[in-house]
C-alpha cells in the first residue's frame, strides 16, 4: 500500500476517534436553551404531574391498546411511576452523565416486557400530544422541537 494511502487511512481513523469522543453516549444534543424550555414546561405541568401523567397513559393506550398488558397495575400507579422518572429525568439535564446508566436499566426491563423501539414512538406522541394538551399556548414550536429532540434521544438509548 503506497505511503498515502495508508496516511489517508490513518488521518480517517484519527477523524473518527476525534468524532467518538466528542459525542458522549450521555449527550442528548440538546442545546442550553433546549434544556432550559424542557425545564420550564415541566415547572408548569409539575403542579399536575399526576392527572398529566395519568392523561398521558389514558392517550398511549389509546394509540396503542397492546401496551396496556405490559404495564401491570392501575393507570394511577403507573401514574405515579411516570411522574418520578420525569423528575429524575428533569434533575439529570443538568448533570454530565445525565440519564443514560438509568435509562440503559429502563429499557432492558422494558426489552423483558416486550417493549420496543415501535413502543418508544408511541410514548414519544402520547407524550408531546398530551404537553401541547396541557400547556397550551406555552408549548410553542421551539418547546415542542426540545422535547422531541429529548424523546428521540430517550428512544435510543432505551431500545439499544
Amino acid at each position: 500500500m503506497p505511503a498515502a494511502a495508508i496516511q489517508a487511512s490513518e488521518t480517517a481513523a484519527k477523524r473518527r476517534t476525534r468524532r467518538a469522543k466528542a459525542v458522549p453516549v450521555s449527550d442528548t444534543q440538546l442545546s442550553a436553551e433546549q434544556k432550559r424550555l424542557i425545564r420550564l414546561s415541566f415547572l408548569r405541568v409539575e403542579p399536575a404531574l399526576d392527572l398529566v401523567a395519568q392523561l398521558f397513559f389514558l392517550k398511549l393506550f389509546r394509540l396503542d391498546p397492546s401496551l396496556r398488558k405490559k404495564f401491570s397495575g392501575p393507570v394511577e400507579i403507573q401514574a405515579r411511576k411516570f411522574a418520578a422518572g420525569a423528575k429524575l429525568a428533569m434533575i439529570s439535564l443538568g448533570h454530565e452523565d445525565g440519564l443514560a446508566p438509568t435509562l440503559k436499566l429502563l429499557g432492558a426491563r422494558h426489552r423483558q416486557l416486550g417493549i420496543r423501539a415501535r413502543h418508544y414512538r408511541t410514548m414519544s406522541r402520547a407524550l408531546v400530544w398530551t404537553l401541547e394538551r396541557s400547556l397550551d399556548k406555552s408549548f410553542d414550536r421551539d418547546t415542542k422541537d426540545a422535547w422531541n429532540t429529548l424523546l428521540a434521544y430517550f428512544t435510543k438509548v432505551m431500545a439499544g
